[in-house]
């Protein structure tokens, strides 16, 4: 085993300590960024789609408690990596949100009725929506197949809110659009 070996002294240059705390500060600093962006995206929603932005407001929010309990139906741990896929989840399901926003939009500058609008709007928007789900979504497969570790967790965090996202974006907005739509049918808050 040791033939071929050559003399090397082998003397210590450098020496660190890494103890437990340092994950559960890196989990803390996350979530804290986690919390004030999500704060941050409220904020602008609602300023700037009005009522429809607390719609979305309250998506984004079912958005994440959905990944959590999904998570936690999976007995998963909450990490860094776990944190970043919460964050691009939540920004791909603003996306979605913008997307079909604007649609209703349209439509309603069409001088479509808010019933008509957010029933083509939402029919517009889809597939652009599924298809970055869909790519995604495979990025996020090949990431569990292939990956370890944080690479996994981030994967696994990351296709939850995938399979999330369209839902709320799709069926729980639609959803609270269509009781507003049928309450008020002269004018849609957007």
């Amino acid at each position: 085993m040791r033939s071929g070996a050559l003399p090397a002294p082998i003397r210590q240059e450098y020496k660190t300590l890494v103890g437990p705390s340092l994950g559960a500060d890196s989990i803390k600093s996350g979530m804290e960024a986690l919390l004030i962006g999500f704060i941050l995206v409220f904020l602008f929603m609602i300023l700037y789609y009005k009522r429809s932005g607390c719609v979305a407001s309250f998506a984004l929010l079912c958005n994440v408690l959905f990944i959590l309990a999904g998570m936690a139906s999976m007995g998963a741990a909450l990490t860094m990596p776990g944190i970043a896929g919460i964050v691009l989840t939540v920004g791909m399901a603003v996306d979605a949100n913008v997307i079909i926003f604007e649609r209703i939009r349209e439509e309603l500058r069409n001088s479509e009725t808010p019933r008509k609008a957010i029933f083509i709007g939402y029919d517009k928007a889809l597939w652009a929506i599924l298809d970055s789900n869909i790519t995604t979504a495979i990025a996020a497969v090949v990431l569990m197949n292939f990956g370890s570790g944080p690479v996994k967790g981030f994967a696994v965090t990351l296709l939850l809110g995938i399979i999330s996202s369209v839902y709320t974006a799709f069926f729980v907005t639609k959803t609270l659009f269509e009781s507003q739509a049928s309450k008020n049918r002269e004018t849609l808050s957007i």
